[in-house]
């Protein structure tokens, strides 16, 4: 973007060269002006803005981006290539916030999956106190990361938790974490607790979303403020999501952003291919059915059909280490001369998100079968990719719990008042 001298005052930066770029989300969170007086925002205004062009958009709460995005809104260009989160998890984003526009091209590898990458916990009996605290969200939360902790499987893991209802639920959440929790470990995962804001800009590997309201004590969110927190809070996470939550769909207002968020964890993801049970049912040709079987009889795990963003893969086989190999089947009938600019420029953008192709045409497998198929074993043994056992049915994306709040999961505080009653009551007897 040419630099003008309306940036001025807004960052040293914008006079440092002939162009700048500008670079944000006006869906994420925006700048808070709250700790500034009204009365003095205005007398600012009238003193340096007075008769100024887009005067309106160099307050406290609006940002640089607001103000480029307002002179400069022909020129906007929009990043669709995400590479952060898995697809169910920035699907809640990508269909409330963008409208479809974000393109995920982030599939982990082996190592780094975890299943399913969405966990729904429904608290009963949590209640939000008159601090905004959720003390059974919070224990639920706690006694789940102290079970990460020591499972080897999350080793290295990160970890965040967002409240979804302001800052006094987070420190509360992290107080009963850091009381039940080592803290040497939780260092090591590079734990932290906060609001939306706190993680704007940053990523955990695991996140938790603590809902806090009640049944009760519900006011139904609505508005560009809370759309942004509730963007940024639901795509933080890496690999893995959890909804901590009090209340249920029938509890809320359909006009409730809460809702959307219930909502994406009961349906995250709709669509028929990804919801077919048998793999083999997917593929889409006689050709892709074929390699399909062959690969899997011999042990190899292979998912045919694998979206990444806009695109779809026909099938990918994975090895028991990280490495993986995208196959491309073209089918002479759909992959004429013409198309196949467009199959490499799809091949180039995938391959720029990590991934390895293989390719074969349809016509070359019926000529020469056993030296492609044999083709196709070396590349696979080269990469490291040895059967592991096929897959027989699609990874589920949701897994659903109940947690009821017992004396004996509340890190013994119970226990603790209960034994200190006793021991008083026998000092007073004697």
């Amino acid at each position: 973007m040419k630099r003008v001298n309306l940036i001025y005052g807004r960052s040293p930066l914008s006079f440092a060269g002939k162009k700048i770029l500008v670079v944000g989300d006006d869906k994420q969170v925006s700048p808070d002006g709250s700790f500034i007086s009204g009365q003095k925002i205005q007398a600012l205004k009238v003193r340096y803005l007075s008769g100024q062009p887009y005067g309106t958009e160099m307050t406290p709460e609006k940002s640089l981006y607001d103000l480029a995005a307002r002179v400069f809104a022909a020129e906007q260009v929009m990043l669709r290539e995400h590479f952060r989160c898995v697809p169910p998890i920035i699907a809640y984003a990508n269909r409330l916030f963008y409208k479809g526009g974000i393109q995920p091209l982030r599939i982990p590898k082996a190592s780094e999956r975890i299943e399913p990458p969405l966990v729904d916990i429904y608290v009963t009996d949590g209640f939000r106190d008159k601090h905004d605290h959720n003390d059974y969200e919070a224990q639920a939360i706690a006694e789940e990361i102290s079970i990460i902790l020591k499972n080897e499987a999350f080793a290295g893991r990160t970890i965040g938790v967002v409240s979804l209802l302001g800052i006094d639920q987070a420190k509360h959440i992290d107080s009963i974490v850091r009381q039940r929790c080592d803290a040497t470990e939780l260092l090591h995962h590079k734990f932290a607790c906060g609001e939306a804001r706190t993680f704007q800009g940053s990523e955990r590997d695991i996140m938790f979303l603590s809902m806090v309201v009640d049944s009760e004590n519900c006011h139904a969110l609505s508005g560009l403020k809370f759309d942004q927190r509730f963007n940024v809070a639901a795509s933080r996470a890496r690999d893995r999501m959890y909804l901590v939550r009090s209340v249920k769909t029938s509890d809320l207002s359909d006009k409730d952003l809460r809702l959307t968020l219930l909502n994406h964890f009961s349906q995250p993801m709709v669509t028929d291919k990804e919801e077919a049970n048998m793999l083999i049912d997917q593929c889409e040709s006689g050709f892709e059915r074929e390699v399909f079987s062959i690969l899997a009889s011999r042990g190899y795990r292979v998912i045919p059909q694998v979206k990444t963003g806009a695109y779809h893969i026909d099938m990918v086989v994975e090895g028991a280490g990280d490495n993986r190999l995208a196959i491309e089947l073209d089918g002479d009938e759909y992959h004429c001369p013409d198309r196949w600019p467009h199959d490499m420029n799809r091949q180039r953008v995938l391959e720029r998100a990590g991934w390895v192709f293989w390719r074969c045409f349809a016509s070359t497998w019926s000529l020469r079968k056993d030296d492609v198929q044999q083709e196709l074993l070396e590349r696979l043994t080269a990469m490291g990719i040895e059967p592991t056992g096929a897959m027989e049915h699609a990874p589920n994306l949701v897994e659903k719990r109940i947690w009821k709040f017992t004396p004996m999961e509340d890190n013994g505080r119970v226990i603790d008042e209960m034994q200190a009653a006793l021991e008083l009551a026998i000092s007073s007897a004697k």
